[in-house]
């Protein structure tokens, strides 16, 4: 009976630590998953991590902006620039997602918003625009 306890006892308190493991922990362990996935060309196994993070942080910016780069990767812009924004409303600061948001409007031939976000990308320390937003002004 006692060895009957212990074990259901040791179980109980396994399920308890892994529950226990916090959002943001779970939400980086797919997000560094992820990238190995991407880098290893396959952005579609890299979204599927993303999205699982996601799960369990769906503000994480960086989470947000690389499955952004996995639907711009399938050329799906406005799928993209739903994760860019998304991103940038987590961090504004964020000159990666406007620079990338940027050349989804450019592929949509919206040259208005890609040059606004371009320039918003320089503004936020984005180097090497110059020959992109020489265009905008």
């Amino acid at each position: 009976m006692k060895l009957k306890f212990i074990f259901y006892y040791g179980i109980l308190l396994s399920l308890l630590f892994v529950s226990c493991t916090p959002p943001e922990e779970k939400a980086e362990e797919h997000y560094e998953k992820g990238m190995k996935i991407f880098y290893n060309n396959d952005p579609r196994g890299a979204l599927v991590e993303y999205e699982k993070g996601l799960d369990y942080m769906p503000d994480h910016d960086r989470l947000l902006y690389n499955a952004g780069n996995c639907y711009m990767n399938f050329k799906e812009y406005p799928k993209a620039i739903e994760f860019y924004n998304k991103a940038i409303e987590s961090n504004p600061k964020n000159a990666d997602a406007f620079f990338n948001r940027g050349q989804c409007y450019f592929y949509l031939n919206d040259r208005d918003q890609s040059c606004a976000d371009w320039l918003k990308a320089d503004s936020l320390g984005k180097p090497n625009l110059q020959d992109l937003i020489k265009h905008c002004k």
